[in-house]
């Protein structure tokens, strides 16, 4: 069924207008959603957390977001969502000067990016 899911957005890099990158956790859903735009190209691309770590991991390298690996393992591994939200919170505002990382809703089927 398509509801809204709610992302944080983790990473978020936009050097340019027409560039960004980003990583948003769904915790509540142990989902990770990535994605690119490079002018008119644009990419996204939805999965479950174990799978991210296994395929698209090299974009935290990429971005300097190694941070978010053992916090997506812990989703990925079945801890508790609200627990590893809350290290993933604590994180982003520790290495954000206190700010808080921006929420998404995301229109989709949630069940459909499980395996």
């Amino acid at each position: 069924m398509i509801r809204p899911v709610a992302f944080t957005v983790l990473g978020d890099w936009s050097p340019a207008t027409y560039i960004n990158e980003f990583v948003w956790v769904a915790f509540a859903e142990r989902l990770v959603a990535t994605g690119e735009r490079h002018g008119p190209d644009n990419f996204a691309n939805i999965c479950a957390a174990e799978e991210f770590l296994g395929t698209w991991s090299l974009r935290l390298v990429e971005r300097d977001w190694e941070w978010m690996a053992p916090i997506i393992g812990r989703l990925a591994n079945g801890d508790d969502p609200l627990q590893v939200e809350a290290q993933a919170l604590a994180e982003y505002s520790r290495m954000h000067d206190g700010r808080t990382p921006l929420m998404r809703d995301w229109e989709l089927d949630p069940d459909r990016y499980r395996a």
